[in-house]
């Protein structure tokens, strides 16, 4: 009986691992999606979160105990480190963060602040040149079912400048009958490497009405790791449209492999979606689970981080593709009438039906032949090009398998004209084989 449940929680844990997260405007829009959940609180958004959090609970204690019986060393490791169990529970979809902890990579903080019944303690940190992840505590003099950790604030503490890059501070944390003890991380990765070993973590948790604030000085005491660079200058070509692998560059939270696509492709390439690193064992390291997944340098060239092979040191190691993401160049937009509500134009398929605009949001129903955990949508513009403040969403799927889909506009009333939505996935792919080699 138990391997049935293991195989159906396992399948839970592949469809979650499959949601992306969009990495432009990333901070704005766990913002506005924050402002959102606790002004409107819908019933069905309400019903899908709890049904995501119990899965997710599920999946992490499988991961868990399937961590144990493939690794003796880690659960030795776990039984020797306060608090290890907690921690496990957030990095066990990241094989590169598990490598690190097993390895000894991390660093114990245990740095708290209080404010009015509720405690903030960072337990630890994993760094490298490139980024840090936070990994926090929250603890509660009472029961709570829901609290946001919102725009956490990092500076250095002799004020030097921090080249950001990505924030990330995970979702919120939901408890259907209320707990006194929340786990989670925040991540930060940096545009260039970073000088400061000494910081200030300022962040605001809010709950339901009520509001705590919280400032904790750390430092980040180990030496950092240094990168691993493999410059590999490959071209590879699927269906007809060209990609060129520049280069590969290894830190222990991540792998950030650099391609650039062929100005003369006829397609706009959006997902690499099975883009990962292979050893000669054929063991792989895969996109990014839960967190940044790409970085946008132009419209022909960007990063797609995966998984860290940092403390693995294969013979052989190739970068692996064979499915991407892919709409007609002239098709990479949808195009909307708000006034009319009327759908101008969108890519081949009908996948979007029923626009409407609601309040501040404009809503379709996304129609797909299989299940498709993305935000579909990226830079809004205006009738004359403007870039429009927004926050995509996600409601359902319905009774009938249908997605609510759509995009949040604040002061959507003042915006006149046609409005286009840039795509950033979308149901349409490129089939083939490319194995380009590493090293």
């Amino acid at each position: 009986m138990f391997n049935r449940e293991e195989e159906k929680l396992a399948d839970y844990k592949k469809k979650l691992n499959d949601i992306p997260i969009p990495t432009e405007l990333l901070d704005e829009q766990i913002h506005l999606g924050l402002q959102r959940a606790k002004s409107e609180k819908r019933l069905q958004k309400s019903r899908k979160r709890r049904m995501i959090s119990l899965v997710a609970a599920a999946v992490l204690i499988l991961g868990f105990f399937t961590t144990i019986r493939v690794s003796p060393t880690f659960a030795h490791y776990i039984t020797i480190v306060p608090g290890m169990e907690k921690l496990v529970e957030l990095i066990r979809d990241d094989k590169g963060r598990m490598l690190a902890v097993e390895n000894e990579y991390y660093q114990e903080i245990g740095v708290s602040d209080e404010d009015n019944g509720l405690k903030i303690t960072i337990d630890g940190a994993i760094a490298d040149e490139q980024g840090m992840v936070l990994f926090y505590t929250l603890e509660s003099d009472e029961k709570q079912r829901e609290l946001f950790v919102d725009r956490p604030q990092l500076t250095s503490q002799d004020g030097t400048k921090l080249d950001w890059g990505t924030i990330s501070s995970g979702g919120p944390h939901y408890s259907e009958k209320g707990e006194t003890s929340f786990n989670g991380t925040v991540e930060y990765f940096f545009q260039s490497p970073y000088e400061a070993r000494d910081f200030e973590l300022s962040v605001q948790v809010n709950g339901e009405g009520d509001e705590w604030n919280f400032s904790l000085p750390f430092s980040i005491e180990e030496e950092l790791a240094k990168k691993k660079v493999y410059n590999i200058n490959k071209a590879v070509e699927i269906e007809g449209q060209t990609i060129e692998i520049l280069e590969a560059v290894v830190h222990p939270l991540r792998v950030a492999v650099q391609i650039r696509m062929d100005e003369q492709n006829t397609k706009k390439l959006l997902d690499f979606q099975d883009l990962r690193l292979v050893d000669e064992n054929a063991e792989s390291w895969t996109k990014i689970a839960n967190g940044t997944t790409a970085s946008h340098i132009s419209d022909h060239e960007k990063i797609i981080y995966l998984q860290s092979n940092y403390f693995k040191e294969p013979e052989e190691l190739y970068l692996v593709f064979n499915k991407i993401q892919a709409v007609d160049k002239d098709e990479a937009y949808v195009v909307v009438d708000p006034k009319t509500e009327e759908i101008l134009k969108q890519p081949k398929g009908d996948h979007l039906r029923n626009f409407k605009v609601r309040g501040s949001d404009l809503v379709f129903d996304f129609h797909a032949k299989e299940e498709f955990n993305y935000f579909l949508f990226n830079r809004i513009s205006d009738e004359g090009g403007n870039e429009l403040e927004s926050s995509s969403f996600v409601s359902g799927p319905n009774q009938d398998g249908i997605e609510e889909v759509g995009v949040i506009i604040p002061n959507l009333e003042n915006v006149h004209g046609p409005i286009s939505l840039e795509l950033s996935f979308y149901p349409s792919w490129l089939e083939g084989d490319a194995r380009v080699k590493v090293k």
